[in-house]
C-alpha cells in the first residue's frame, strides 16, 4: 500500500483549484489554496476536490483531452478542422517528437495534484478512508492512460520536500504495473465504500488486461455488478464536457465511420450504443460533422468505469482461455440489456471471434478513452499488423495517413536530464 508524506508541501504548494458544482464532490472548492491553508483538514479537503475536478477536466477535455486525442489517433473521431490544431496530427498519425498532440502536461499535472491531495488527506483528514481510495484510483488511471496512449519511456516525477525530483523513464509494462499497485492501495482504503471499491476493481482489471494477465484481470472485476458506473461530472463554464464542445460547438471533430480502411462503422451501423446526429459542416468546410448524442450538452457526464467493462474483461479472459461459448454468452447477456440489439452468433474462426469481441468493446465503451489502448493491444497481444488495425491509406486533401501508433511527450519532458526520448514508439 502506498503511503505519501505531505512533508513540506505547505511551504511549496500554491495550487489553483477551479470552483465546480460537480457531483463528484460534496464541498465547494476555493479559487485558490494558499500555503497557509494547506496544513489542516479543510485544506486537505480542498486539495481533494481540486484534484478530482482537475482529473475530470483532462479526461473529458476538448482539444487536449484524454478521450478526444486518443479517439482521434484511433478510429473513433475524424478531423474536421484545419491542420493547425494538434488533433489533426493525431488523426493523421503523424506525430513528431516532442509533440503537443496528447494532453501529457495536463495529465502529469493532474497526477501530481492527486498525489498532493493523497498526502494531505493521509496527514490531516484520514477519515473517511474512502476519499483517499478515490484519489488512489484516479492516480492509477493517470498511469493507465499514459501506458495506453504514450510511447514507452515516460518518467513519473514527484515533489519531495518542496523540490521537483525527476523520474526515471518507465517502460509501458512498468507504468501498468505501477497502476496496479495504486489500484491495490485504493482497494485497501476503499473497504467502506462499494462505489470506490468497484472503481478500483474495474481499473485494476483494465491495467491487468493491458499487461496480458487475463485471468487475473477477470478475477479483479468478478464481484463488480453489471449495473455499476462511475462517472465524471461536468458543468458548462468551469468543467465542460469537452467531447460535446469540440464536436457540437467548435466542429473540429466528428464521430468517424469506417475511417482509413480499418475503422469501424460507428455511424452507419445504426447501433443504439453509438447514437449520432448531423450537426453541420466542419471548420474545414469539407467534412460532415456528426455528434455523439449520448453527450447531449456541456453538462453530460462521462463513464470512466462500469460493470459493463467488467463483463467485457471477463469475456476476453474466457476467450483467451479457449472458452468461446462462455465469452459469447457474456456478450449476449450484455446485449440483452440494450433494446434494439439482437443476439450475436459464434464466428467460425478465432480471429473472427477476436474481431467480434473488440467490436463489442468499441461500441459499448465508445468515447470513454478505451479504443486507442485496445488497438494497441490488438497489435501487442494478438499480433496484428498496425496497418491492419489503425486507420491507414489515403487521407483528406490528398494526403496519406502516417504510421505512428503512440504519442511522444511534449517538450516539458526535455527538461528532465533522465529522459532520452521514447524507448519505443511501437504498440
Amino acid at each position: 500500500m502506498h503511503n505519501l508524506s505531505l512533508r513540506a508541501a505547505a511551504r511549496f504548494l500554491v495550487c489553483s483549484i477551479l470552483v465546480c458544482c460537480s457531483r463528484l464532490t460534496d464541498v465547494d472548492a476555493p479559487d485558490l489554496v494558499t500555503p497557509d491553508r494547506v496544513g489542516n483538514a479543510a485544506g486537505a479537503e480542498a486539495l481533494r476536490v481540486g484534484a478530482i475536478n482537475g482529473f475530470a477536466l483532462v479526461f473529458g477535455g476538448a482539444e487536449n483531452g484524454q478521450i478526444t486525442t486518443s479517439g482521434a489517433i484511433a478510429d473513433e473521431f475524424y478531423n474536421a478542422s484545419t491542420a493547425v490544431i494538434s488533433l489533426a496530427y493525431a488523426d493523421i498519425r503523424q506525430l513528431p517528437e516532442p509533440s503537443t498532440s496528447y494532453p501529457y502536461r495536463n495529465l502529469q499535472r493532474a497526477r501530481l495534484d492527486i498525489e498532493r491531495a493523497i498526502a494531505a488527506k493521509q496527514e490531516f483528514a484520514p477519515n473517511p478512508s474512502s476519499k483517499i481510495a478515490e484519489l488512489f484510483a484516479l492516480s492509477a488511471y493517470t498511469r493507465d492512460f499514459l501506458g495506453e496512449n504514450m510511447c514507452s519511456g515516460i518518467p513519473l516525477g514527484e515533489i519531495v520536500d518542496g523540490n521537483l525530483v525527476f523520474g526515471e523513464p518507465l517502460t509501458t509494462t512498468q507504468l501498468f504495473e505501477d497502476a496496479v499497485a495504486n489500484f491495490d492501495s485504493s482497494i485497501t482504503y476503499g473497504t467502506d465504500s462499494a462505489r470506490f471499491l468497484n472503481l478500483a476493481k474495474v481499473g485494476k482489471g483494465r491495467a491487468l488486461l493491458n499487461l496480458g494477465r487475463f485471468a487475473e484481470a477477470a478475477a479483479a472485476v468478478s464481484t463488480v455488478p453489471t449495473s455499476y458506473t462511475y462517472m465524471t461530472f461536468h458543468a458548462p463554464i468551469v468543467q465542460p464536457n469537452g467531447v460535446f464542445a469540440i464536436i457540437n460547438n467548435s466542429k473540429w471533430l466528428t464521430v468517424a465511420d469506417r475511417e482509413g480502411i480499418n475503422g469501424l462503422n460507428f455511424r452507419s451501423a445504426g447501433d443504439p450504443r453509438v447514437p449520432t446526429a448531423y450537426v453541420g459542416k466542419g471548420v474545414d468546410q469539407l467534412v460532415d460533422v456528426y455528434s455523439f448524442t449520448r453527450y447531449g450538452s456541456l453538462s453530460a457526464p462521462i463513464v470512466l468505469a462500469s460493470g459493463i467493462e467488467a463483463r467485457l474483461i471477463e469475456a476476453e479472459a474466457l476467450l483467451k482461455a479457449g472458452d468461446a461459448a462462455g465469452e459469447l454468452a457474456i456478450l449476449n447477456d450484455l446485449r440483452a440489456t440494450m433494446p434494439g440489439l439482437a443476439p450475436l452468433t459464434q464466428p467460425a474462426t478465432l480471429d473472427q471471434q477476436i474481431d467480434q469481441l473488440f467490436r463489442e468493446r468499441a461500441f459499448w465503451m465508445f468515447a470513454t478513452g478505451h479504443r486507442h489502448g485496445d488497438l494497441r493491444r490488438l497489435v501487442r497481444q494478438y499480433l496484428r499488423s498496425p496497418e491492419a488495425v489503425f486507420p491507414t491509406g489515403p487521407y483528406k486533401n490528398g494526403s496519406t495517413y502516417g504510421t505512428d501508433v503512440s504519442f511522444p511527450p511534449d517538450n516539458t519532458q526535455l527538461g528532465n536530464p533522465n529522459y532520452k526520448g521514447c524507448l519505443s514508439t511501437g504498440a
